[in-house]
């Protein structure tokens, strides 16, 4: 692959450790089975007869800071890369999981790093993995969804799904796109392509988003499902919705922002919810419906903050959010 090194930086030895159980097979950690690849030099895995997993850093809060957030997310990578290094293999044996080091963003150019993650995104999938790109701010969906666009060529559309408490749908501020402005912008491109703009968020709070963005996301036909509507109790009405939208779509494109959970479970976010969502059996249920589809096509976590977090607990809750996609 032809990369720009600005805009990369390989994951540096010594990053994946944790505890060592033995070398066997069922008591193997990630840090035993990871392989780390510099695309500066070398070429993806060969996937003949086996699956594969292509985790990706997005080292970049640009779009934060651009949105008037709390940096601090471009750490985030780096923090979750540690926290699932002792997490157990559950995963199968015809299972190659890589690790492609980061997409940086240290000149503040955050449109350059979108189109470099975009054109890492539409690589992996075009050799047969599975990506999972960790953040990072949340300025990663555009650049990420402009990877599986490009390489699908799908004339059914795409379906977002997203995790957050925030519709993300802003117009473009003074200082710019960012990443406020990701999913306004797949909708502006969608309408000039004249397909259909397919978002579904989930966990939505009314004190965290404007009466016009509620107003825009009605007039751009956005199913959302509030973190008020989001409990047991409606579980039958949420899996009817969400299966619905998958039903619909020819992929799913999965994004989950850190700040739809509560401040008390993820502390380590660049807008801080103080009433999100828990990450309970219901919430991993509703998660594992969704991965089950068999549609998700590509996956990330945005907006871990180290810089805010408390004893780990955000980049921990990220790494059980890996695994979950890694294991299902």
């Amino acid at each position: 692959m032809n990369i720009n090194p600005l805009f990369y930086r390989p994951t540096a030895e010594g990053i994946w450790s944790g505890r060592n159980d033995g070398s066997d097979a069922d008591v193997q950690r990630f840090h035993q089975r990871i392989i780390t690849i510099d695309l500066l030099t070398e070429d993806l895995p060969d996937l003949t007869d086996k699956k594969g997993i292509a985790l990706i850093g997005f080292a970049c809060d640009e779009g934060v800071r651009r949105n008037g957030g709390r940096t601090g997310a471009k750490e985030g990578p780096l923090q979750i890369r540690k926290a699932c290094g002792s997490l157990p293999v559950h995963f199968n044996e015809d299972t190659i999981l890589i690790d492609l080091g980061d997409i940086i963003c240290d000149n503040r150019e955050m449109d350059q790093a979108q189109l470099a993650l975009s054109a890492m995104i539409k690589y992996v999938l075009k050799s047969g993995y599975r990506p999972l790109v960790i953040g990072g701010g949340h300025e990663v969906a555009y650049g990420h969804y402009k990877g599986i666009k490009e390489y699908s060529g799908l004339e059914a559309p795409i379906g977002i799904i997203n995790f957050d408490a925030h519709f993300d749908m802003r117009r473009p501020n003074e200082n710019g796109y960012n990443s406020g402005t990701g999913f306004l912008q797949i909708a502006s491109d969608c309408q000039m392509e004249k397909k259909p703009f397919r978002y579904m968020p989930i966990g939505i709070q009314q004190n965290s988003n404007t009466k016009q963005l509620f107003d825009l996301a009605a007039a751009l036909n956005v199913n959302y499902i509030s973190a008020e509507q989001f409990m047991p109790l409606q579980q039958e009405e949420i899996f009817h919705k969400i299966k619905q939208f998958i039903d619909g779509s020819s992929a799913i494109y999965l994004t989950i922002c850190m700040d739809v959970f509560s401040a008390a479970a993820a502390p380590g976010v660049s807008a801080l919810a103080y009433n999100g969502l828990f990450p309970d059996p219901f919430f991993f249920h509703c998660l594992q419906t969704i991965l089950s589809s068999g549609k998700v096509i590509s996956s990330d976590i945005a907006e871990c903050n180290p810089a805010y977090d408390i004893n780990q607990s955000t980049a921990k809750l990220a790494a059980a959010l890996v695994f979950k996609m890694i294991t299902r």
